[in-house]
């Protein structure tokens, strides 16, 4: 098995690598998400605090969490849709499991690191639930239409 360095070092490692995971991230959705939560959080933290390095700080850590977790959410909501066969089962699995995921993870996360109202920092996440609604619908029907 070859060294690390070696792997590493071997010019075409970085797009092997980004053809791996894009089985398990939807780069473009990440992104698209993380501009987006990484706006609303410095939005919010910067109208409570008018602090700007902070706000900075926390709608950067949003934004690369959301680019990707939000990017492998995504992806999952994608497979569901297009995995499953009965279309109303995968259309509404791929919006309720990755959406309750998001919102348990988001919820556990402020929870943990003592967030003083996690509840309240948690509400921005349920964009994910239009978000993924408009995905599996979009991914199933660019399935079906390859079907046909």
């Amino acid at each position: 098995m070859p060294e690390l360095e070696q792997m590493v070092s071997n010019k075409s490692f970085p797009k092997k690598f980004a053809n791996v995971s894009k089985k398990f991230i939807d780069y473009k959705a990440g992104l698209i998400g993380a501009g987006i939560m990484g706006g609303l959080v410095f939005a919010i933290n910067y109208h409570e605090t008018h602090e700007l390095f902070n706000s900075s700080t926390a709608a950067l850590k949003q934004a690369t969490y959301t680019f990707l977790v939000g990017g492998s959410i995504m992806r999952s909501c994608e497979h569901l849709a297009t995995k499953i066969k009965k279309k109303t089962l995968a259309i509404t699995s791929a919006v309720i499991l990755p959406s309750m995921l998001t919102l348990t993870l988001t919820y556990g996360i402020h929870n943990l690191k003592g967030t003083p109202e996690p509840k309240k920092s948690t509400v921005p996440t349920t964009i994910i639930i239009p978000a993924t609604a408009y995905w599996a619908t979009r991914k199933r029907k660019q399935l079906d239409y390859q079907v046909k």
